[in-house]
């Protein structure tokens, strides 16, 4: 067992990694990516909704926010880089493919979609900008989005 390993597998409680493992199965049978990433935007809408993120001005102070919820409940960090006309948001330690599975590597990050385009509406960004996944999510739960038109 590599220490990589190690880490990941405690980042999932052993009494729901089989459950959620089993229930991504399932939902991988029944529906198909498109139908599985959208489900899990509004599943991750849903738990973003849970979470004020207080006032923002900066994205210092946005970043600050999102990293405290994420901390909150173990799901790791964010960190938000501006690169003028958008936004890439590093999501570091999610623990989606823990939980899920590696097969569910195409579709488990729309969670993390729906949660950030969430909170993103409610500090009053423009319906015209849009959260999209730049990068495949890594064995360390590691993802990038970019945040823009």
């Amino acid at each position: 067992m590599s220490t990589l390993q190690y880490l990941t597998e405690r980042h999932c409680s052993s009494q729901w990694r089989d459950v959620l493992g089993a229930f991504a199965s399932e939902l991988a049978d029944t529906l198909d990516v498109a139908s599985l990433r959208e489900l899990m935007r509004r599943v991750g809408a849903r738990f973003a909704e849970r979470f004020d993120l207080g006032r923002c001005d900066t994205v210092a102070d946005l970043e600050q926010a999102l990293t405290q919820v994420w901390l909150r409940i173990d799901w790791g960090w964010t960190r938000i880089e501006d690169n003028g006309e958008t936004l890439t948001i590093h999501h570091h330690c999610a623990p989606l493919r823990t939980a899920l599975g590696e097969s569910a590597d195409a579709w488990s990050p729309g969670f993390l979609e729906g949660a950030y385009q969430h909170w993103f509406r409610v500090l009053g960004s423009s319906d015209a900008l849009a959260l999209t996944q730049v990068t495949q999510i890594d064995a360390t739960g590691t993802v990038a989005f970019r945040f823009g038109r």
